[in-house]
C-alpha cells in the first residue's frame, strides 16, 4: 500500500512540474492527449483509460492492452496489422493499416518519389517501392524475398543482422540491430509494480497479490492455476477449449495462430519468406506478376496478373462480336444486337422490341401497345390494363356458422370463431392450452417455457430457427415475388417472368428451354443437352439405369428382391426392405434412429392422435372423414361451390398450374409422361433395345412385346402375370 502512495505522489508530483511554465514545457508532447506524455507513455496513441482496478498505474495504455500481441507498439495488434515489425505513422492517412506511410496531401513539400510512403530522404531506394513483406521494411527498398534469409524470423534479413541467430527484441531501444536488448536502467529511473513478487508487472498480473506459481499453465497471467478439470464428462487437460477426445496434443495448448487451430496442438506456420509485393494475396512465388495486383473478375483470377474480359491477349472471340468464346453461346455466329438477348452471343431473328407503353411487353406481343399492362396477376401477359372483374365469378365461399370465416379456410364449420386471442384464424372455438409433466407452455407453441425464448408468443413453424419459441420471418421473406416462382425480386432477373425449372439456369428467375439452339447443342442427339451431357458424343442409353447421364449403359440387373426401391447391386441388405425414417435411408437396410434424440412427448388433450402443439380444437376429437383431419377438429363437409379451382384445359389429367403443355395433352408412352406435354420416345435403333418400354431391355424381356405389370409377382420377367 506504501508503495501505491509514493507511486501516485511521484505520478502527481510529475504532473504538477509538467503544467508548470519551464522552458521544457513546449517540449511535452502527448499525441493521444490522454494526460500521459509520450515519453512515458507505453501507449502513446491509444487512450490510457485510469480503469480504477489497476490504481494508480498509470502507464498510458488501455486495461486490456496486451502488448505481447503488438510487435511494434504501434497499438495495431499483430494479427491485423499489415506491417507488424514496422511502426504505423499516424498521420491520418491509412492509419488502421499498421504501415509506416506517408499522407499523400500531407508532407510539407517532403518528396516519396516511389510512393511508398517513404520520404525520399529517408528512402535508400527513393525510385523503388518498398516491398512490405516483413524483412527490412524500414529501407524504403524492394527485396528478393528468394535471396533473403531470416533465420531468426524477427524482420531483419541476416545481412543486416548483427545477431542473426537471436530474434531482436522489440522494447523501442536499438530495435534494428536484430539483437535481443534490454533498456538501459539509466535511461529511466521508473519500474513498474509488482506486488506480489511473482515476475509480472502489477500492470499485467492478473491477480495482484497471488503470486504465480509457474506450473506451465497459463504462467503469463500471474495467477495460482490449476490443470483444467473435466466436467460432465468433458475433459481438456491442457484447457485450450479443445477436448482431449479429439485433442492431438492434450497436454500442450493450442496457440491459435490460423494454421490448424483444431488440432490442439501448438503449431507453427511453415511459411517460405516469399512475401506478397503487390499486395494482391497471391503469393510472389505462385503470381506471374508479382508487382502487379491482380484484376479480379472472375478472369484467371489466379495467375496474380491485371487482366481484362476483353483483352484479345487473354481470351479470343471468334465471331468478332465482342463477347468472348467463354461466354458467347453461339462462339461461332454473331450476335445480332436488337435489344434481345444480346448477351448471349447469339443471331436472333428479327424482333422489334418496340415498347411504346413501356411496360415490359414488346409491341408485337402488346394487346394493348400504347396502354401499359397492370401487373395484377390477372392476365398480367396480355400488355393490357385490367382489373380483376367480379363479374367474372358471382361466387362468393360459404360460412356455414357465420363467424366471418369462409368454410373454405374455416377448421369448425358449424361452431363459430370465439376470438379470444388464441388461434383466432381456424374458425373454432378455442381454450389456451395445458402443460404436460410440469411443463409449462403458457404460448402452447409446444415449447416448454423454460426454453422458450418468448413465452407468450406461439413459434411460427415454417423451417427457420422453429427450436427457439419466437415466430421468425425468413430474412428474404421481405421481399416481394411477383411472378410467385419462389425467387425473390431482389435476385430475380425476369420478376415479370416465371422460372422454368428444367436444371437449366434455374436460380436465375428466367423462362427458359433446353432444346433451344440459342442456349445449348445435344451434338449426340440424345435429348440431353451437351453442358448436362457427361458423354456429348455418346448417345444414352435409355434402360432405366442412370437415364440422365447421358451415356451409354452396360446392361445392369433391376433385380429388387426386397422390393424396397434400392435395386440389389446398389443395396447393402437385398434381402431385407429399407426402413425410411430419414435415417441413412439409402443403405436399403432396416433401421431405427434412434430414441435418445429426445425423451419428451408433447401434451395431447382429447387423446384423438394429433399433439395439442397442432390441434385446434384441444378437447373436441378429429373425426377423420377425410376432411382437414390434420386441425384436430370434428368436421363437415362444405357446401360445395360450382365453380372449378384447379384447371386442366387440355384434359390430361395434369392441372395447368403444373402442366408444362397446359394446351396440348400428355402423350402416355411411357418417356417423360410426367411433364404434361405430348412427346415421342426416343428412336432405340442406336440403343439397347426395349421395345414395350417396360424398362426392361429386351435381352433381359421373356416378353419383349408386352410389357411388364409389376403387381408384385415375378416383376424382372417383363411378363405380364395374371
Amino acid at each position: 500500500m506504501k508503495q501505491h502512495f509514493l507511486l501516485g505522489f511521484l505520478l502527481l508530483l510529475t504532473l504538477t512540474i509538467g503544467m508548470s511554465p519551464s522552458v521544457y514545457a513546449n517540449k511535452t508532447i502527448d499525441s493521444d492527449g490522454d494526460g500521459v506524455p509520450n515519453d512515458i507513455d507505453f501507449c502513446p496513441h491509444l487512450l490510457e483509460d485510469y480503469d480504477p482496478q489497476y490504481g494508480n498505474n498509470i502507464d498510458g495504455c488501455p486495461a486490456d492492452f496486451v502488448p505481447w500481441y503488438d510487435s511494434d507498439y504501434d497499438g495495431i495488434q499483430d494479427h491485423i496489422d499489415g506491417c507488424p515489425t514496422v511502426r504505423e505513422t499516424y498521420n491520418k492517412f491509412q492509419d488502421t493499416d499498421g504501415c509506416p506511410d506517408l499522407s499523400p496531401d500531407g508532407g510539407k513539400g517532403l518528396i516519396d518519389s516511389d510512393y511508398d510512403g517513404y520520404p525520399d530522404y529517408l528512402d535508400l531506394c527513393p525510385s523503388q517501392p518498398e516491398t512490405f513483406n516483413e524483412i527490412d521494411d524500414t529501407d524504403g527498398c524492394p527485396d528478393d524475398e528468394l535471396n533473403l534469409l531470416d533465420r531468426d524470423r524477427d524482420g531483419i534479413s541476416d545481412k543486416k543482422d548483427s545477431c542473426p541467430l537471436e530474434a531482436e527484441t522489440y522494447n523501442q531501444f536499438q530495435d534494428t540491430d536484430g539483437c535481443p536488448d534490454s533498456v538501459d536502467s539509466t535511461l529511466s529511473a521508473y519500474t513498474f509494480p509488482d506486488t506480489d513478487g511473482d515476475g509480472i508487472d502489477d500492470r499485467w498480473d492478473q491477480c495482484l497479490n497471488e503470486p504465480e506459481n509457474h506450473n506451465g499453465f497459463q504462467d503469463e497471467d500471474g495467477c495460482i492455476d490449476v490443470l483444467g478439470a473435466h466436467s460432465d464428462g468433458f475433459i481438456d487437460s491442457d484447457y485450450d477449449s479443445i477436448g482431449d477426445d479429439v485433442d492431438a496434443c492434450p497436454l500442450e495448448r493450442e496457440n491459435y495462430n490460423k494454421f490448424q487451430d483444431d488440432d490442439g496442438c501448438p503449431d507453427v506456420l511453415q511459411l517460405q519468406i516469399t512475401g506478397d509485393s503487390d499486395g494482391d494475396g497471391i503469393l510472389n512465388s505462385f503470381d506471374e506478376c508479382p508487382y502487379q495486383p491482380e484484376t479480379y473478375n472472375k478472369f484467371q483470377d489466379d495467375d496474380g496478373c491485371p487482366d481484362s474480359l476483353f483483352d484479345n491477349r487473354y481470351s479470343s472471340d471468334s465471331d468478332g462480336d465482342g463477347i468472348i468464346d467463354n461466354l458467347d453461346i453461339c462462339p461461332n455466329r454473331s450476335e445480332t444486337f436488337n435489344g434481345f438477348q444480346d448477351t448471349d452471343g447469339c443471331p436472333d431473328n428479327s424482333v422489334s422490341t418496340l415498347d411504346s407503353d413501356m411496360d415490359g411487353i414488346p409491341n408485337v406481343s402488346d394487346s394493348c401497345p400504347l396502354e401499359p399492362e397492370t401487373y395484377n396477376q390477372f392476365q398480367d401477359t396480355d400488355g393490357c390494363p385490367d382489373s380483376v372483374d367480379s363479374t367474372l365469378s358471382g361466387y362468393t365461399f360459404p360460412d356455414t356458422d357465420g363467424d366471418g370465416i369462409e368454410d373454405r379456410w374455416d377448421a369448425c364449420i358449424d361452431e363459430p370463431e370465439n376470438y379470444n386471442g388464441n388461434l383466432d384464424w381456424d374458425g373454432c372455438p378455442d381454450t389456451l392450452g395445458i402443460s404436460k409433466s410440469a411443463l409449462s407452455d403458457i404460448d402452447y407453441d409446444g415449447i416448454p417455457d423454460e426454453v422458450d425464448l418468448c413465452p407468450t408468443i406461439g413459434e411460427r413453424y415454417n423451417g427457420f430457427q422453429d427450436d427457439d419459441g419466437c415466430p421468425d420471418t425468413i430474412p428474404y421473406d421481405s421481399f416481394a415475388d411477383s411472378d410467385g416462382d419462389g425467387i425473390p425480386n431482389n435476385v430475380d432477373q425476369c420478376p415479370q417472368s416465371k422460372e422454368t425449372y428444367n436444371k437449366f439456369q434455374d436460380d436465375d428467375g428466367c423462362p427458359d428451354s433446353l432444346f433451344d439452339n440459342r442456349y445449348s447443342s445435344d451434338s449426340d442427339g440424345d435429348g440431353i443437352i451437351d453442358n448436362l451431357d457427361i458423354c456429348p458424343n455418346r448417345s444414352e442409353t435409355y434402360n432405366g439405369f442412370q437415364d440422365d447421364d447421358g451415356c451409354p449403359d452396360k446392361s445392369v440387373s433391376k433385380l429388387d428382391s426386397d422390393m424396397d426401391g434400392i435395386l440389389d447391386v446398389s443395396d447393402a441388405c437385398p434381402l431385407e426392405p429399407e426402413t425410411y425414417n430419414y435415417y441413412q435411408d439409402e443403405d436399403g437396410c432396416p433401421d431405427s434412429a434412434g430414441s435418445m434424440a429426445s425423451s419428451y412427448s408433447f401434451p395431447d388433450t382429447d387423446g384423438d392422435g394429433i399433439d395439442d402443439r397442432w390441434d385446434s380444437c384441444l378437447d373436441e376429437q378429429e373425426n377423420f372423414n377425410g376432411y382437414l383431419d390434420w386441425d384436430g377438429c370434428p368436421d363437415k363437409l362444405a357446401a360445395e361451390s360450382t365453380t372449378p379451382t384447379r384447371y386442366d384445359s387440355d384434359g390430361d389429367g395434369f392441372y395447368d398450374g403444373i402442366d408444362s403443355c397446359p394446351t396440348n395433352p400428355e402423350t402416355w408412352n411411357k418417356y417423360n409422361d410426367d411433364d404434361g406435354c405430348p412427346d415421342i420416345a426416343p428412336e432405340q435403333q442406336r440403343f439397347v433395345h426395349d421395345n414395350d418400354l417396360d424398362e426392361i431391355i429386351n435381352d433381359e424381356d421373356l416378353c419383349p412385346d408386352d410389357p411388364e405389370d409389376y403387381d408384385g409377382d415375378r416383376d424382372t420377367d417383363g411378363c405380364p402375370d395374371n
